[in-house]
Parts: structure tokens; sequence; C-alpha cells
């Protein structure tokens, strides 16, 4: 019975798998149609009953979609499986991502995205930002200085403004240097879900996009919809590694909606034994402490928003430059956001939004007295303040084209607090910067491919103008997709390296630092063997021109620009997704041969390898169901031999570097959720299970040896939710 013609276009539902038409206006009306679609014709055998149920169904989603109001994106509450349908525009930019906008799921994004999950990673035991991200095909963890860790992107540096962090759509990047912390820093357990453009994003978001962006989206009210905790401990062989807690409340009441999280720990990063590049020791058991307290409280009423973190991270380290402190050191590292926005819809298809946001921080605040004798410490307290505006407005021309356009305002002021110590290059303690952008992004919907056209201009007072233009090719072809991306990005100088570029000379009368400027291309296959089964693939090649290097030269330290450094590359993911649960399996490889150029970088006799990270990268993350509520969740990450430089030569006069072993974390969780049929879920696991040692290693020649990470670990869970009616 009802036997019918399946004459569908363009794209294939991520729910169903089936081939739908997605030119649809609004989301919701979208995923009702998809359903109904796959009940009356995913088979050629449906009796009456079936069919009856299926119009009644249209009939009532019809109605409904009549009655209730459409939502900007930001707004809408997105369930789990409807990650893949998300447009691009809401991954790399909450902003620009309205009602009126024209749907994109996954495989018709203009980007190479990765969506981590909140099952994904509450599955995998995670207790860190870090154990997540490490899971990410091209990502990888390095050591900077006074014991703070970020990461490389496809194996290029990706600190200090290369790969743009946020919480909520907030940017955590710190403004005097453009670095992010990681390490018991950021809570999981509130998260829903991450999302990752391995590539550049500096058309939407400006200089601190270069080669990625990472956006921790935290649940929202209506996800929360009453009161939650979670609480987790670790244990390494020799100390706690992490003992932390975590509050949430929310709700959506009609046309308001709030959500609150607060987050408090205490934590060490490495019980294992420190060596400086002279043969000086220390061990990091209780003098390398990680103590979090992050506050995000987040308040919407329809098409006002607002938000406000506070984050307070506090650590302790020995572990400076080049030497061992003479005793481990209090270093803070506080942030203060705030954001308002409002949306206006003019009319039917074209939509404003206005945004505030202010971010104050004091990073890399050392501001205790120092021991007596001690020449690798030194006071150092800086703040820093930003004030943006931002005004978007977004014009659907029809229902294959929707344009994109505005401007932003920003102004930076940064402040030495701590007297008696360096003034700025100028001669004051004191200092103001501000930056002019305009932005522009075309979407056009064609049967033969979707084309992105977008670019954006910035105009700083003290390095002048960037511009990063790019274009953007996409096809879905039943079960396969296909993307060709052309993207140009840059690197805006910090703060601190416009002031130490002009320090580095002193033949100098001003800074002369210029920003980095990045050409990309990219080129993304897929194919869904089924609803359950799929196979990613990528290609890329970055080069990165006028790289802004940190060095040691005849006039002390100092940044300047020199050359051309970057990587090119592949990057494969199969996924596999049942009854039985989930296996997500990639592997990412990176070579530098013929693009790099950049010494610092660079590995002696090793062309194709850069510093900290190996070219070779595994990573392997399951879920296993051996009950309806109890998991088994295996995982590991392999990765290649990497090269650190690690002593000092007095005979050489100069640094040494030595190969560091690959190595494997495995890691295994059992998750049980549903404890005695309540609102308790409990887990207990082993993470790095073989005890490898792993260290973090400077990305680059800035005379740190590798810092340790932590031994064998035993992970310990518990949370409780209770939903309000």
């Amino acid at each position: 019975m009802l036997q019918r013609k399946r004459e569908y276009k363009k794209s294939n539902c991520r729910k169903t798998n089936y081939v739908l038409d997605f030119n649809t206006k609004c989301p919701d009306c979208l995923k009702t149609y998809a359903f109904v679609k796959e009940i009356v014709l995913r088979s050629d055998k449906v009796n009456f009953a079936s069919w009856i149920t299926a119009k009644r169904m249209l009939f009532t989603s019809i109605v409904l979609s009549l009655l209730l109001p459409c939502q900007t994106y930001a707004q809408r509450h997105i369930e789990a499986d409807e990650l893949l349908t998300m447009t691009l525009e809401e991954l790399m930019d909450v902003k620009v991502t309205i009602a009126s906008k024209t749907a994109m799921h996954q495989r018709e994004t203009p980007g190479i995205v990765t969506v981590v999950t909140s099952e994904e990673i509450q599955n995998s035991g995670a207790g860190d930002l870090i154990d997540v991200l490490r899971l990410v095909p091209g990502i990888e963890m390095v050591v900077d200085v006074w014991g703070v860790t970020g990461i490389t992107m496809r194996g290029n540096i990706g600190y200090a403004g290369r790969v743009l962090l946020m919480i909520d759509g907030q940017e955590t990047n710190e403004l005097y240097h453009a670095c992010t912390f990681l390490g018991n820093h950021y809570p999981v357990s509130n998260i829903k879900r991450i999302e990752i453009i391995r590539g550049p994003g500096s058309s939407i978001y400006g200089g601190f996009a270069e080669l990625g962006v990472i956006n921790i989206i935290t649940k929202t009210g209506k996800d929360i919809n009453g009161i939650s905790f979670s609480t987790d401990y670790g244990r390494m062989a020799g100390d706690a590694s992490h003992s932390n807690i975590n509050v949430s409340a929310g709700k959506k009441i009609n046309d308001f909606e709030f959500a609150i999280h607060g987050f408090y720990g205490r934590g060490n990063r490495s019980d294992r034994e420190y060596t400086d590049v002279y043969g000086n020791t220390f061990d990091m058991e209780n003098q390398a402490e990680l103590n979090p307290m992050l506050i995000n409280v987040a308040a919407i009423y329809r098409d006002l928003s607002a938000r406000f973190i506070y984050d307070d991270y506090v650590t302790t380290t020995r572990d400076w430059y080049d030497e061992i402190a003479v005793k481990d050191y209090e270093i803070t590292y506080r942030t203060l956001f705030g954001e308002l926005q409002y949306d206006w819809e003019i009319v039917d298809k074209l939509t404003l939004t206005s945004k505030y946001n202010f971010m104050r921080n004091s990073p890399w605040a050392a501001t205790g007295e120092g021991a007596s004798g001690d020449t690798a410490y030194y006071k150092h307290e800086r703040y820093t303040d930003r004030n943006r505006f931002n005004l978007i407005a977004s014009f659907d021309l029809s229902k294959k084209v929707n344009i994109i356009t505005g401007g932003e305002y920003c102004r930076d002021n940064a402040k030495i607090t701590i007297l008696g110590s360096d003034a700025f290059w100028t001669g004051k303690t004191e200092i103001d910067y501000s930056n002019v952008s305009g932005f522009a992004q075309g979407i056009f919907t064609t049967d033969r491919v979707n084309v992105t056209l977008g670019g954006r201009v910035d105009k700083h007072s003290e390095y002048g103008a960037a511009f990063s233009p790019r274009v953007c090719l996409t096809k879905v072809i039943n079960k396969s997709h296909f993307k060709f991306l052309y993207s140009h990005s840059f690197r805006a100088p910090s703060i601190s390296e416009i002031d130490y570029n002009y320090f580095s000379d002193p033949g100098k009368s001003e800074p002369d630092i210029e920003p980095e400027k990045a050409k990309v291309y990219e080129f993304e296959a897929g194919y869904s063997f089924t609803e359950n089964m799929s196979l990613i693939a990528n290609i890329y090649y970055i080069s990165v021109d006028n790289s802004i290097v940190f060095s040691f030269g005849e006039n002390g330290e100092g940044y300047d620009n020199q050359g051309i450094s970057g990587t090119k590359g592949f990057e494969i993911e199969h996924r596999v997704r049942k009854n039985w649960g989930y296996v997500i399996f990639n592997y990412s490889y990176y070579s530098a041969k013929d693009i790099n150029e950049v010494d610092n970088y660079a590995v002696d006799g090793k062309d194709a390898i850069m510093l900290g990270t190996s070219p070779h990268k595994i990573s392997f993350n399951s879920s296993l169901k051996l009950s309806k509520r109890l998991t088994i969740n295996p995982s590991f990450i392999y990765m290649g031999e990497r090269y650190a430089y690690t002593h000092f030569d007095e005979t050489l006069d100069d640094m040494v570097f030595s190969t560091q072993d690959q190595i494997v974390l495995a890691n295994l969780y059992f998750n049980y959720k549903h404890v005695f049929n309540s609102g308790f879920d409990f887990g207990i696991g082993v993470y790095n299970l073989l005890d490898a040692e792993y260290d973090f290693i400077q990305p680059y020649n800035g005379w740190h040896p590798p810092l340790p990470g932590s031994s064998r670990e035993i992970i310990f869970k518990l949370s409780y939710r209770h939903n309000l009616k």
C-alpha cells in the first residue's frame, strides 16, 4: 500500500537520513515537516492507520506553526539530535544567526566543523576541557611559560590570538597577550555542546581567530529546568588532581528565561618532577595548583538578552622561563564579562541586532613579595578593559539569498598598576588602542552549488588595516557532501607584542610590528553509508605570512615579524552510532615541509615537523551500553614522536632539543545513570590508564623545558538533577 514517488531535493534530513528540501524559513517548521515525511514515506508498506496518524500529525503541526511564533536560533531551544542542522553563523557567531536566516545543516556549512555533544563529554568521563579537546582532530596541548598551557591547531601554535576560545559567545582570550588558559579552568558538566571550527574565523571575528574558533555553549534555562549539581574528584598517585563542584539553576517561564552556573574547585597540574634547562628540579605536587571559580549568569526576555560572567582563576607555579623560582608563587587570572543584546525585526525579512560587550581582565598577575635572592620571579600586574559596540543587519532577499552586513567599534585600555615596574613603550603607565571594522556576507543557494562570499576590513589605531575575504562552495548530493573553502585571515598583534616589539630594538622610535596574514585552502568530502555511519575527510594548506614570533636577540627578548610559517595535511573521521552505543575514530596528519621558514618553530633536520606536536595523531572515543543505564566508555589518544628543547648546553652555549617518545593516553570510564530510579548519576574510571609520562612541550624556542602532566588518575563523579514542573 501507499506506493509514493520520492521526489526530494538538495539535502538529507540529519534525523532520518531521507533526502528533503531544506529551503524552509522556520527551523521549527522544518523539523516537524521532516518528521512527517519520514513517517509517511520511509516504507512502501504502510497501513491505513499509520497514514491517518501521519495526516493528523501534519495537520497538528501546521496549526501549531501558525500559532507559535518563530524565534531566533540564539533563543530557540535546540535538542541534542538537532545539532547537525545548525547554520555556520550560529556555530561561529551567535549574533548573526536570527530567525529570518536560511537554515544550513552541518554538511552545508562553509567551514570544517566539529560538534562535541554533552552526551559525548559526560560519557567520556572528561574532568577538564583538555580531555575533551584532545579527542578533536588536529588539536594538541602545549605549554607557554609560568605553567600556562594552551593548544596547537593542525601543528601551528594556537595561543596568543591565533585560536579564539569563547564561552556562550564571550571571547575569553585575555587582552594583554591574547592567550587562553587551560587546566582545571572551565567546568565540563554544564556544557551543552562545544562547536569547533578548524580553520580561519577572521572574516567574522577579526584578529583573534586566525586559525580556529572554539565556542563552549552552556545549558540554557530550558535545558536545566530546575536545579542541578555535580561534583568530581580525581586522584593521581601522589595527590588529588582535582576536586570540583558545579551548581546550576534555570527555568523558562513564558517569555522570560534565566540560567545561573556556579563553579568552584581545587586542582594540581601534576605530581611529577619538573627539571629546568639548567638541571634544577622540584616536585610539582602542591606547587602547581589550578584553582578555579567561575560564575555565569544569563537572562532573556523576548528579543532582549543579557549575560554576566566572572572568572577567577588562580594558579601556583615555580616554572617561570628558563629557571626554577625559589618557591611557588600565586598567579591570578581574573576576568569580568558583560553583554547586552537586542534583536529588532524591522520587517518580515530584515532584522537588526545590536550588541554591547564589556570585558575587564587582569591576567598574569603576580603581586606577592619575592623570596630573598630569587632572580626568576618578578612582580607583574596589568589591567585591560575593552568596550565593544556591534550592529548587524540580516536580510533575506529571497528564499535562496541571505545578506548579512554590519560594523563594529572596539576600544581597549591598559594600565600598569604596580608602581615602579615597566612602563609601556610610550613611557606612560596607561595606553589606549581602538579598532573599527566592517563586514559583509552573502549566502546564495542554487541547484548546482551553494556559495558563501564574505569579507571583513579592520582598521587599528596602531598597526593599520587588515582585510579578510573568504569564498566557500558547498554541495550536498544525496548521501555525499563536498566543500571547497578559500580564506584570508589575520592575527592582530596583542598589547604586549606591540610593546615588546618596540623594546626589542633601542633604535626604534615607535613599534613597527604588523599583523600576521594567513591564506588557507581547505577541501572536505563526506559520505553517509547509512543513517548510523559516516566518513568525513579533509585536506588543507595553511600559509602564514609576517609570522609574529617571540625570540631572544642581542637587545633582549621581543616580538617581530619573521617570515612564513604554516602546515599542510589531512584529517579523517569515522563515526558509527547505533542502539548499542557509538564509536568515533579520527586520524590527523600535518607537514611543515616547504612551508615553514621560522627557525623558532622548526626542528633541526626535520623540515616536516613543528616543535611541540607530533605529525601523527589518532583519537578513539566510544560508548558501549551494558544495560539501559550502565555504559562502559573506553577512549585513547595516540601521538607519534615529538621534539622539545630540554636543556642548555654550556659547551654549545645554546639550547639543545631532544626526542619525546610516542605515547598512548588510554582511558576507561563507567557511567551509571538514574541510580535507584532517582535523579542521581554516578561514574568511576581511570584516566591515563597506562601511566604514560606525558609532557606539555613549548612549541617555540623560548627556553622553557617540557612541563610534566599528571600520572594515572582515578576519577569519581556524582551528579543530581531536580526538574521543576
